[in-house]
């Protein structure tokens, strides 16, 4: 695996808005190996839903004092430097890194990112593909929605599903279930176009 390289992220959000992260956390993995952790809490600039605080423990007390996306932004892109980066859910986390970089106005990256879910369904063979059911599966043990945690867990998922699918790549990996990058900045992890043969 000397060239399965990868960031994976999490968030968690102080309400339903994807606009509303109140924590991130990545994990780097280079060549195969974890290489790098990163975790950080955010100040929302939003009100907080009782529903969410119940789920991932963050008060507003927790991040007044934190800094906002837009200023955590130049250290999470730094981290993630030119890598794909994936998540367990990407519609959801990817969706959350669009819109709140966006509301910050600032321009979105070119990284291409897929998703550690999609994989596990195409991969394994799972009444449910949730976070911690995948987990179970491969027996990795971790404290749900915390993000730094989630990451950790979501990065060894990609890790075991390279190994099962014997690829030293994650363009290898996305390519094997048929599937093609998403790009942060357009496109979405999505089936690959087949030219249908006329009749």
């Amino acid at each position: 695996m000397k060239n399965l390289n990868y960031v994976v992220l999490d968030f968690e959000t102080a309400n339903g808005s994807r606009t509303s992260p109140c924590s991130i956390g990545m994990v780097k993995y280079i060549n195969g190996e974890k290489h790098s952790e990163y975790y950080q809490l955010i100040n929302p600039e939003e009100d907080f839903y009782q529903s969410n605080i119940r789920i991932h423990g963050i008060y507003p007390e927790d991040v007044w004092d934190q800094p906002t996306w837009g200023q955590v932004y130049p250290s999470v892109m730094q981290f993630i430097g030119d890598l794909p980066v994936a998540a367990h859910f990407a519609t959801f986390d990817i969706n959350v890194f669009r819109a709140t970089t966006e509301k910050y106005d600032i321009t979105l990256p070119t990284n291409l990112y897929f998703c550690s879910c999609i994989l596990s369904k195409k991969i394994l063979p799972l009444p449910s593909h949730k976070l911690n059911i995948v987990a179970d599966y491969f027996g990795l043990t971790f404290e749900h929605h915390h993000a730094l945690e989630d990451s950790i867990v979501a990065a060894n998922i990609v890790r075991e599903l390279a190994n099962i699918q014997r690829t030293d790549t994650i363009s290898d990996l996305v390519d094997s279930i048929g599937y093609q990058f998403g790009q942060i900045n357009g496109t979405n992890f999505i089936t690959k176009k087949t030219n249908k043969k006329r009749a």
